[in-house]
């Protein structure tokens, strides 16, 4: 009983919030004695850390408490078709180091074993103890089972059906593998946001669905593939095959440039390019089309993330307009947002989401 309550209050402590002890005791429903006795067991182990004062009302003021960040790490993986990114975080997610090498991945012994190199390169060079990273994440492009341990498919590398003992045996950590968009979607939580689809625009278009802070898998674990819904029918081809999908009409590719920056486009709009104005128009209108369908399906608040989610924030009006067009529910499109984390999200998502797992992992000396 004594771990059961020191566990529920690392689980209420885990998404970074700060609480009192009268708030533990009301929020989880336990005694004040009980609360006071496992506030002050996670203190003298060092899990759990004082965090300042609640503003005074004419008393006493209440100390708050929050997770100890610094009480060990996560390592974070993320692999796309070119790169392979790691990051070293605390455990509230923050990124303390960070690399980037080209090593785009391919299931081969090779690979791995070149993985398993630079994971310990890395994690040397950052003079971090490796005996306090408490697990691994890895954001992957694929449908993941998570009960069977298997990548599914993924239409990226064209691979089906991949045993993720091969990512287990060279990542020295207890390891959690999760697809991209989830990961993404598990970057954008926070106390005012516990609820939303996270629509992920990258080199390929995804989602993940987020409630009550849980993440919805679906039956099949497909739930949120937002860039295999039809917006075009008898469109262009779609790289899974179908026709006229939403990842043909919004993935980075549609707005790249010959140098193949992402970045080239955007200047070449603030500068009012006509080109790439034209080009915008289009996109932005196929987005409204995209949002307005799924806003329709599940009734949420929509979070644009990815590469170009990130650089949204001054186009959302514009947006929101072009949604209302096709929006003849709502009296305001008011559930259309930029994502919050632009950098490293996927990074940042894979740490989150395995805090979430191996959080118990604290209790452990």
């Amino acid at each position: 009983m004594k771990s059961s309550n020191q566990m529920k209050i690392i689980q209420l402590m885990k998404h970074g919030e700060q609480y009192s002890r009268q708030d533990i005791s009301k929020l989880l429903g336990i005694s004040m004695p009980t609360a006071l006795r496992s506030i002050d067991e996670l203190l003298e182990a060092g899990v759990i850390t004082e965090a300042g004062s609640l503003s005074s009302t004419g008393g006493r003021r209440a100390k708050v408490f929050e997770l100890n960040k610094n009480r060990g790490y996560i390592l974070a993986l993320q692999v796309t078709r070119r790169h392979l990114r790691m990051a070293l975080t605390d455990l509230s997610g923050a990124i303390l180091h960070v690399l980037k090498t080209r090593h785009g991945y391919t299931d081969d012994l090779s690979w791995y074993l070149e993985m398993e190199n630079l994971i310990n390169g890395f994690v040397s060079d950052t003079q971090i103890d490796p005996e306090k990273i408490i697990g691994a994440g890895l954001s992957f492009p694929g449908i993941i089972d998570q009960e069977k341990n298997l990548i599914l498919h993924s239409h990226v590398f064209d691979i089906t059906n991949i045993d993720l003992d091969r990512f287990y045996k060279y990542i020295p950590y207890p390891l959690y593998v999760a697809n991209d968009a989830n990961c993404a979607c598990y970057a954008e939580q926070n106390q005012e946001k516990d609820s939303y689809l996270y629509l992920s625009l990258n080199e390929s278009v995804g989602g993940s669905i987020m409630w009550k802070r849980k993440l919805i898998s679906g039956t099949h674990w497909r739930a949120g593939e937002t860039g295999h819904v039809i917006i075009h029918p008898k469109g262009r081809i779609c790289y899974c095959g179908k026709e006229g999908c939403a990842d043909a009409y919004l993935s980075t590719g549609v707005l790249l440039t010959e140098d193949g920056e992402l970045d080239t486009f955007f200047d070449k709009l603030d500068s009012e390019d006509p080109d790439s104005l034209a080009v915008w128009d289009c996109y932005l209108d196929d987005l409204a089309l995209l949002i307005s369908n799924l806003n329709m399906l599940l009734d949420m608040d929509i979070v644009l993330g990815g590469d170009i989610g990130a650089r949204m924030d001054k186009y959302i009006d514009d947006l929101c307009l072009r949604t209302k067009r096709y929006d003849r529910f709502s009296r305001d499109v008011d559930y259309i947002f930029p994502c919050c984390c632009k950098e490293h999200i996927f990074l940042t998502g894979a740490a989150l989401g395995t805090i979430d797992r191996f959080d118990d992992r604290l209790l452990m000396d």
